[in-house]
């Protein structure tokens, strides 16, 4: 069975608790984690389906997969979060090859070979826990909050954003660079 590792503090305490819990078993502990990681795993798989139903569908193949699986999870720097993303991954993958033998046209799957270079944005909002992410995008202006939400939440272009927002690229670029600078200097610290 595997153990939460002592090693990683950043990890929330109850999260772990829920964790050690599914591990051994726990419905409700999985229920839990379930309820506190959907969004997040549903959001994952529907940008890169962009259909609703079958990310739902993966989504609930991941979790079922999951709880199927839970004894071979450890925590390794990702979480349980990135576990299940991890797996919501590989159901994506499978299902756009399912698709591809039905000769399916599917869409370009962004994502699959990451970059691993990390700009300045994705630093800024991988340095904040979820929580600290909420409290602070609360505390932007409605359209630097949604400028975030569209582009890094929703994973718009600057192009999409702008035309949803109704503004030029220019102004949403500069919206984005204000709130980013606003989260760098009020919640982490570092000036603008």
């Amino acid at each position: 069975m595997a153990e939460a590792n002592a090693a990683t503090p950043r990890f929330d305490t109850r999260e772990q608790a829920l964790v050690t819990r599914a591990l051994a078993g726990d419905r409700d502990a999985f229920g839990e984690l379930y309820a506190l990681h959907h969004p997040a795993v549903l959001a994952y798989v529907q940008r890169r389906v962009r259909n609703r139903q079958v990310a739902e569908d993966i989504t609930g193949e991941t979790f079922l997969n999951a709880w199927m699986k839970r004894g071979t999870f450890t925590y390794r720097g990702i979480g349980f979060v990135g576990w299940l993303i991890t797996i919501a991954r590989n159901k994506v993958i499978d299902h756009c090859k399912s698709a591809q033998r039905r000769e399916f046209v599917v869409e370009d799957m962004l994502g699959f070979d990451e970059d691993l270079t990390v700009s300045t944005e994705d630093t800024v909002l991988i340095s904040l826990d979820e929580e600290l992410l909420r409290r602070a995008l609360e505390q932007l202006r409605p359209p630097q909050r949604e400028v975030l939400t569209r582009r890094f939440l929703m994973e718009f272009s600057v192009l999409e954003t702008a035309r949803q927002m109704s503004r030029s690229e220019g102004a949403v670029k500069t919206l984005q660079f204000r709130a980013l600078a606003k989260l760098r200097s009020e919640y982490l610290g570092v000036a603008a």
